[in-house]
């Protein structure tokens, strides 16, 4: 190959710079194919064949590059310092040829500016899919509310149809409509005639419209020429309760319960008790039920709103009271309708002040329970019985730190035949009749809420049985494994129940929820604190751990009470809120100041007595507990508390069944291991510190120390 190639002299300097030298030499047999390289010497690549085959072996010469060149290199291309052609999805082709493992490290900037592109991506997504959600809630959420409506006038229209031809009023009835009167007016004026059932949420029949009606009326008025009616037409039409008859009262009672009790007591399923009590069906409706139903509503009536026309609230929660008792008979003993009844009384006799005649509706409710007639009820509306009376007996159990009267809750899963993203399931801030014309109306997540309830007092409940010593002598790892799953508990809340900050307005029964959970941590801790069993810094990390759950408790508190106010605050969240108080007056009396914790937490349950009377004598006993501890009083603290020192030992006794709402200490320290705080550091790295803890999203709310005291201190001072 060499001999094809030939290199000139270089000519010398005197010969390049003499003008008639200009021209260079060629060589013989270059011809045209020569050409000069960059340093004055004359390449030529031959002719003929020799010049073919020089061509093929410079072009043989030259690196080998791929057609394709990625722009990030494999880790084994970048090694050897190669072309890569290949792709993370496939490999490239070197790796291929050689057999080998094909991995792609995308260089850090490239990768950087991709996923930041990515996330900018997923961002505008997340954006419009967020906007077309609330687009379709929108419309559904008004689909709904215009639904709401149509039923409410289909009620006012069954009330007239219900009338007519029955109790004398026809011609009245085509007079007034002729009148120009609404369907409402008349039919309030034929409740104050006649007790009328009160029908509720019946999609009607669009044949079945009221104009029809009265003209077949008048024309059968015509053919029978005056003729007398029926025997049977005088007969009253069936009632649920025999109170009242008013058809808007009844409603407004209905809507209060179910706006305010239902979602945080949820002892039954509205739907199906709606779709009975309208078709007068007693399926999953009695009369036990309806009356206890607005017994409990009546402490949520505004006494000074005119609305429900000139009604006698203490009267109208007595009548439907004593009706509810009369509908229990023993030989409805075992109907799971009036096993809800009792416990619906529950709640309406503890809101008076009667704890005591009370906690025997609840036991009965409990006992019937067990033997209770199951079998014409849904799956779904047993399970949320079921699992809504054995929570309130747990809530009313560690309220008042009472023995657990019940059998274990059963083992099966939690709601596991129940629809928890129920669609018709909405709520509205209902508080007076109308409301419900105007209002906004939201997704009320009651049923998502009541499933995560009864895990959580679950919960509750094993950690009462292990304080009442029927687990033997408590452990540390017992202590512990409780412990964890309170906090396991709280970390598993999906989104919608976990975002309780201010953006999210979360609704009541939810904040409630978090209060419920933080008072469950500070019972199931306090009692190692009174212990003395416990120093240094075991010691100092319990009281850390209670007080920021009281602290975090209180938040909620008024969260819930700048949203909503403390008017419907449920008598057993009453106890929880004094629970709170007592525990921050006692172990951080200066963070926030005690003098502000009380004037809140007595304010809180000041704006609920108007309706629930036994707020009053747990008002006295947490005053008295805030004396005991020298805290100064605030100087409002008559207003606070109206009956200020006026509650003997029966008033005590029928708001807590015991003299007194604290822990009983005597009670539950002597169940505990002497020796537990010798263990309490390696138990709980191994139980609560253990490295295979899930690890769920941080919740929404996470404040720093600094920032949580200025909060407190902020909301205990407005």
């Amino acid at each position: 190959m060499s001999s094809n190639r030939r290199i000139l002299p270089l000519q010398t300097s005197s010969s390049q710079s003499s003008p008639s030298n200009t021209q260079t030499e060629t060589s013989p047999g270059a011809g045209q194919n020569g050409m000069a390289n960059g340093y004055g010497m004359r390449v030529s690549s031959g002719t003929g064949e020799s010049g073919d085959s020089l061509g093929r072996e410079d072009a043989s010469r030259k690196r080998r590059t791929p057609g394709l060149v990625a722009a990030i290199a494999c880790t084994e291309c970048r090694r050897a310092r190669q072309k890569c052609d290949g792709r993370p999805s496939k490999g490239c082709t070197r790796c291929r040829v050689r057999k080998l493992e094909c991995h792609y490290e995308p260089h850090t900037k490239t990768h950087k500016e991709s996923l930041l592109k990515e996330i900018a991506s997923l961002r505008q997504d997340n954006t419009r899919l967020r906007q077309e959600n609330e687009k379709v809630e929108g419309t559904a959420h008004d689909l709904q509310h215009e639904n709401k409506g149509l039923l409410t006038l289909y009620e006012w229209q069954r009330t007239i149809l219900d009338t007519i031809g029955r109790n004398g009023h026809d011609r009245e009835i085509i007079e007034r409509l002729r009148a120009g009167e609404t369907t409402e007016s008349i039919a309030d004026w034929l409740c104050e005639q006649h007790p009328i059932k009160h029908t509720l949420h019946v999609v009607p029949d669009g044949s079945y419209g009221l104009v029809g009606i009265v003209d077949a009326f008048e024309e059968q008025l015509r053919q029978d020429d005056g003729q007398g009616r029926d025997k049977e037409a005088d007969t009253l039409p069936f009632a649920w309760t025999a109170v009242s008859s008013s058809q808007t009262l009844l409603g407004h009672l209905f809507d209060l319960y179910f706006t305010w009790v239902h979602p945080v007591h949820m002892l039954f399923s509205e739907r199906d008790f709606r779709a009975s009590y309208a078709h007068r069906d007693e399926t999953y409706c009695s009369s036990a039920l309806v009356n206890a139903i607005c017994a409990m509503a009546c402490h949520m009536m505004d006494p000074n709103d005119d609305t429900a026309g000139d009604v006698d609230v203490d009267k109208l929660t007595s009548g439907f009271m004593n009706q509810a008792r009369h509908e229990v008979k023993p030989q409805n003993y075992m109907h799971l309708t009036s096993v809800q009844a009792l416990a619906v009384m529950y709640l309406a006799d503890l809101s008076s002040g009667k704890a005591r005649s009370a906690t025997g509706y609840l036991r009965a409710s409990v006992e019937f329970l067990k033997a209770a007639e199951l079998g014409q009820q849904s799956a779904q509306a047993r399970e949320i019985s079921l699992w809504g009376i054995q929570t309130l007996n747990t809530s009313s159990t560690g309220m008042t730190y009472q023995k657990l009267y019940a059998p274990e809750l059963p083992h099966m899963a939690k709601f596991r035949h129940v629809d928890l993203q129920s669609s018709h399931s909405i709520w509205q801030e209902y508080r007076s009749i109308g409301d419900q014309r105007y209002l906004p109306v939201r997704p009320s997540h009651a049923v998502l809420a009541a499933s995560h309830q009864a895990g959580l007092f679950r919960i509750i409940h094993e950690s009462l049985n292990l304080y009442c010593g029927l687990r033997g002598l408590i452990k540390a790892d017992a202590v512990l494994t409780l412990y964890r799953r309170y906090m396991d508990w709280e970390e598993d809340l999906p989104f919608i129940l976990k975002a309780i900050d201010d953006e999210a307005r979360p609704l009541p029964h939810i904040l409630l929820l978090h209060v419920q959970f933080h008072v469950a941590v500070v019972q199931h801790l306090t009692p190692l604190l009174q212990s003395n069993f416990f120093d240094g810094p075991n010691l100092q990390e319990l009281q850390r751990l209670v007080i920021k759950h009281a602290q975090d408790g209180i938040i909620v508190l008024e969260h819930l009470h700048q949203l909503y106010s403390g008017r419907f605050l449920m008598p057993l969240i009453s106890f929880c809120t004094i629970h709170l108080g007592d525990t921050l007056i006692r172990y951080s009396p200066d963070e926030p100041p005690a003098s502000n914790v009380v004037e809140f937490c007595l304010g809180l349950l000041q704006a609920a007595s108007i309706g629930f009377p036994i707020n009053g004598p747990l008002q006295e006993l947490f005053r008295r507990t805030a004396v005991e501890c020298g805290v100064t009083l605030p100087p409002n603290v008559e207003q606070l508390n109206g009956q200020l020192g006026n509650y003997g030992m029966d008033d005590i006794l029928d708001a807590c069944t015991r003299l007194d709402y604290k822990q009983p200490v005597d009670q539950t320290v002597r169940h505990i291991d002497e020796n537990m705080a010798d263990e309490w550091a390696s138990k709980w790295e191994q139980i609560v510190d253990s490295p295979d803890r899930p690890q769920s999203p941080q919740s929404t709310r996470k404040v720093s120390p600094s920032e949580k005291q200025l909060r407190i201190e902020s909301l205990l001072n407005q």
